[in-house]
């Protein structure tokens, strides 16, 4: 049987080199596509896992933050830490954007966070976590930044004091950190131009700038010109509670949308 064998391949040669690469491709295809899927899943576990969080709080009939766009009042926050079995709460925004040092530029998402509270990356390789309220940030080895570098987001300058790895979005997009405050008006700045015109709007509104009620036109612009919102609440529930126990009421009752660990991982992955 074997030196049958032996004899078809020598007799087909041709053959038989373009069988084995034809199955050759097809096996290292399989294996590729294997692998793909694999680290797109270890990509979105890694997500769920530095944010620290066991419930992710988004905007109602949405899928967000990070597969929908999600939108919040950043006071919902103080709602949800009054809740029973909730330990920890914290405001986060993400935002996919260029980042650029110098020339050189990354497609990065940029998270705002709150210092000490969960969405912070959870260890650094080198440097120290964000201390000053403003213009300074963390970034993932992953997007060629080094400490000490200064780094521009929209209109700001910021200095890199911490490296951190495998801080990356759903996407595979690594992440820079912010202040939440910093985070929030790089979200949501508007050009001067808009500004401006924004202003002349409101000015021109007789019902926003009476002459009777002086203040009032400064009041609207300035609340016009502020920023207030956040993609998603991250909370920790307490030892020995249940996620889904703590959901349950933010969903019925705050009129959000609460996912657990589990329900995340079924939309990411």
């Amino acid at each position: 049987m074997i030196s049958l064998a032996g004899r078809d391949i020598v007799h087909s040669w041709g053959k038989f080199v373009l069988t084995g690469l034809g199955l050759g491709l097809l096996i290292g295809v399989t294996l590729t596509m294997a692998g793909v899927y694999r680290g797109m899943v270890d990509d979105a576990r890694a997500l769920l896992d530095n944010s620290g969080a066991d419930l992710w709080v988004v905007q109602q009939d949405t899928q967000g933050p990070y597969a929908e766009s999600s939108s919040l009042r950043d006071d919902v926050v103080r709602s949800v830490l009054g809740l029973p079995g909730v330990a920890r709460a914290s405001n986060v925004t993400y935002l996919t954007m260029q980042v650029r040092r110098g020339e050189f530029e990354v497609r990065a998402m940029v998270v705002g966070f709150e210092s000490g509270q969960p969405g912070e990356p959870a260890y650094l390789l080198a440097g120290r976590h964000i201390t000053r309220g403003h213009y300074e940030a963390v970034a993932d080895v992953r997007t060629g930044f080094r400490l000490g570098d200064r780094i521009h987001i929209r209109r700001h300058d910021y200095h890199v004091v911490g490296l951190t790895q495998r801080m990356v979005s759903s996407g595979g997009d690594p992440m820079v950190f912010v202040p939440l405050k910093d985070a929030q008006e790089a979200q949501f700045l508007k050009d001067n131009d808009a500004i401006l015109n924004d202003r002349a709007r409101t000015a021109a509104n007789p019902a926003l700038n009476r002459p009777g009620v002086p203040g009032l036109l400064e009041a609207v612009q300035a609340a016009q010109a502020s920023n207030h919102n956040v993609n998603t609440v991250l909370v920790q529930v307490a030892p020995g509670q249940s996620a889904e126990a703590v959901a349950e009421p933010i969903r019925r009752w705050k009129h959000l949308e609460a996912y657990t660990r589990a329900q995340m991982e079924e939309i990411l992955v």
